[in-house]
């Protein structure tokens, strides 16, 4: 969303909120860029009271401005690129990483230079306990060529095999950008997960939303308890 709409996203939470007959959280996916750290944390985790903030590296910073990292194959800018997702997951900002292996739809070659680029991620979200999470949403997009045939652009079997070895912290999501993929996309996260034995959690309960007791709000709905950072 542009900037300015925000206000608007979280007066809309509330007001889901209020008539829900169930729990509702709000948050926001949020580029790591140093210049706004106090954005992030001070206007949308403080002044709007965002419930958690969910970190997604999408671009990397050129000469020419910033580019999808999707779409790029440019080994030059790996190491830039794993640069700065290492510092965004190592702010404390952030409640878990989106798509940590969505730079592995440019970089299909998965070669000694690409892996120690996986390594280096899961590695710094390892020390800096951030759950990862394999994300639904790459499961819908086009497949392309990989090393071992064909598959999705992301989540990428080796990644997560990487990061199952390394000890990280295993979420599934849905990233849905439609109503009617909120279920759907992370029903094929988890299948995508266990049809490898990869070990995963639920983001709600690695939230902590799952164990907390709702409480009642004035209009008698159910007004889950803010959680602590």
């Amino acid at each position: 969303m542009a900037p300015g709409d925000v206000g608007l996203y979280a007066r809309l939470v509330e007001e889901a909120r209020a008539v829900a007959d169930f729990p509702v959280y709000g948050g926001f996916e949020c580029e790591w860029w140093p210049a706004y750290r106090s954005w992030y944390a001070d206007y949308l985790r403080g002044e709007l009271g965002a419930e958690y903030l969910v970190y997604g590296s999408h671009w990397v910073d050129t000469a020419d401005g910033f580019q999808y990292i999707a779409e790029v194959s440019d080994r030059r800018l790996l190491a830039r690129y794993v640069d700065l997702t290492v510092e965004g997951v190592s702010s404390g900002l952030y409640d878990f990483f989106a798509h940590p292996d969505l730079f592995l739809a440019g970089f299909t070659a998965l070669d000694a230079e690409v892996r120690a680029a996986c390594v280096a991620i899961v590695d710094a979200a390892v020390s800096a306990g951030l759950p990862l999470e394999v994300n639904g949403l790459g499961l819908q997009r086009p497949w392309i060529a990989g090393d071992s045939g064909p598959r999705a652009p992301y989540p990428v079997r080796e990644f997560w095999e990487i990061a199952a070895e390394r000890g990280a912290k295993i979420i599934y999501n849905s990233d849905a950008h439609r109503s009617e993929d909120v279920l759907r996309s992370a029903t094929r996260a988890l299948e995508f997960a266990r049809s490898f034995g990869l070990a995963v959690e639920d983001p709600a309960d690695v939230l902590g939303f799952l164990s907390e007791a709702p409480s009642t709000s004035p209009g008698g709905c159910p007004s889950p308890r803010a959680r602590s950072s």
